[in-house]
């Protein structure tokens, strides 16, 4: 039996999932360089009655929505699966510090207006972020939660579509 209709939904709902996602990243600050946004996509197959969806992202889209708990505190994410833990090189620096140039945080002043190199500045976000942790975005879950809204009904339509049709084309072949 094709499953046309069936995989007609699908596509539409990972698109709009993927779609919706990027807009709540955007929204929330969190493209700075758009690697996360521009990573997202999906896979789909349908099959003999079978689905196969899944979401593909870069390899840190997932800490992005999900937060990491830091190693003192998890305040920030206390449901997240991720946390720091161990050594503190477990913290990407290269990234952090793309991250101070692209923000512009890099040679500022402190408090008591003392120069701060962008290398302490690094220093500093790399050991609160260990400390501490990064809150949890949510963009993909709530992308999820509202695109799903539906989706069963939708899915149950294509079903008895592609249904229908297999049924004409085997009465007609008979």
């Amino acid at each position: 039996m094709k499953s046309k209709n069936v995989k007609k939904v699908f596509e539409i709902f990972a698109k709009k999932t993927v779609d919706r996602a990027k807009k709540i990243l955007d929204q929330k600050g969190k493209t700075t360089s758009g690697v996360t946004s521009d990573s997202l996509g999906y896979y789909l197959k349908v099959d003999k009655g079978t689905v196969d969806l899944r979401f593909v992202g870069a390899p840190h889209s997932s800490i992005v929505d999900k937060g990491i708990r830091g190693s003192k505190s998890s305040a920030n994410a206390p449901k997240s699966p991720y946390k720091f833990s161990g050594s503190k090189k477990a913290v990407n620096l290269g990234a952090i510090d793309r991250w101070v140039v692209r923000k512009g945080l890099g040679g500022i002043r402190d408090d008591k207006g003392r120069f701060i190199s962008r290398k302490t500045m690094v220093f500093l976000v790399a050991r609160k972020i260990y400390l501490y942790g990064i809150k949890p975005s949510n963009f993909f879950t709530d992308a999820i939660n509202e695109t799903t809204k539906g989706l069963p009904r939708q899915i149950a339509r294509a079903y008895v579509k592609d249904a229908e049709a297999f049924i004409q084309n085997v009465t007609k072949e008979l």
